[in-house]
């Protein structure tokens, strides 16, 4: 699926650290889903295979589908120009959120973004909760019936 979309390499964390670090040593920015255990050994195995270790890495948490927490060795943070930053509604103000909206509108518009909802009005709250979403579709709760 993700070649589907435009990735360049498809690493299988399963498959060890070399093959991680021949792919993606010298990224900017990792896009975390994961968290936990994979993230670990990932930003061990970036960090230390960097040609340059002074170019910045960005590390951009959303997810924790592996796990809530990782042990993060002082010496990464020596290791190379490591940024961790969180993406959420925390970690940018509502003004930047609202101020973005009018682009992503016409992205959406202009279909350069897929986007698969799966709608719901408000009343039905309670099936929206319990509706199973196939991948990569959102459940999106809508205004009152007839609205």
């Amino acid at each position: 699926m993700v070649r589907r979309i435009g990735a360049d390499e498809v690493v299988n964390l399963g498959d060890g650290a070399d093959s991680l670090a021949r792919a993606a040593a010298d990224v900017d920015v990792v896009l975390d889903y994961l968290w936990g255990e994979p993230t670990e050994q990932a930003m061990r195995t970036l960090l230390t295979a960097r040609a340059d270790r002074a170019k910045p890495l960005t590390w951009t948490q959303i997810g924790s589908v592996a796990g809530a927490e990782i042990t993060l060795p002082s010496f990464l943070l020596r290791a190379g120009a490591l940024n961790i930053l969180g993406s959420g509604q925390g970690s940018v103000t509502t003004a930047g959120i609202v101020a973005e909206l009018p682009a992503l509108a016409d992205e959406i518009a202009k279909g350069t973004l897929a986007i698969d909802p799966l709608p719901f009005p408000l009343e039905q709250v309670e099936k929206a909760w319990q509706a199973p979403a196939a991948p990569g579709q959102r459940v999106v709760l809508t205004g009152p019936a007839g609205h």
